[in-house]
C-alpha cells in the first residue's frame, strides 16, 4: 500500500481512510476490467470483419487468376491461327505489291 503519510486523529479515522482509498483502487480496476471486455469485444468484432473481407479478397483473388488463366488460353488460341497467317500473308504480300502496282499502271485503282 502506499504511505500517505498522513496522521490521523483516530483509528476510525485511518480506517475510512484506507477504505475509501481500498474502494477507489476497487473501482479503477472494475473500470480497468470492462475497459478490457469491450476492447476485446470490439476486437473480435474487428477481427471477424477483417477475416470476412480476407475471404471476399481471396475468393476475388480466385477468380481473377482464374480470368487470368482463361484468356492466356484464349491468346493461345489465337496466336496459332495467326502465325500461319502471318506466314501466308509474307508470301503473298510481294504477289499484293505487284498487283497493287499494277493496277496503279493500268489506272484501275
Amino acid at each position: 500500500m502506499e504511505d500517505s503519510g498522513k496522521t490521523f486523529s483516530s483509528e476510525e479515522e485511518e480506517a475510512n481512510y484506507w477504505k475509501d482509498l481500498a474502494m477507489t483502487y476497487k473501482q479503477r480496476a472494475e473500470n480497468t476490467q470492462e475497459e478490457l471486455r469491450e476492447f476485446q469485444e470490439g476486437s473480435r468484432e474487428y477481427e471477424a470483419e477483417l477475416e470476412t473481407q480476407l475471404q471476399q479478397i481471396e475468393t476475388r483473388n480466385r477468380d481473377l487468376l482464374s480470368e487470368n488463366n482463361r484468356l492466356r488460353m484464349e491468346l493461345e488460341t489465337i496466336k496459332v491461327p495467326r502465325r500461319s497467317l502471318n506466314r501466308q500473308c509474307s508470301r503473298w504480300s510481294p504477289l499484293a505489291a505487284s498487283s497493287w502496282s499494277l493496277r496503279l499502271n493500268l489506272g484501275e485503282v
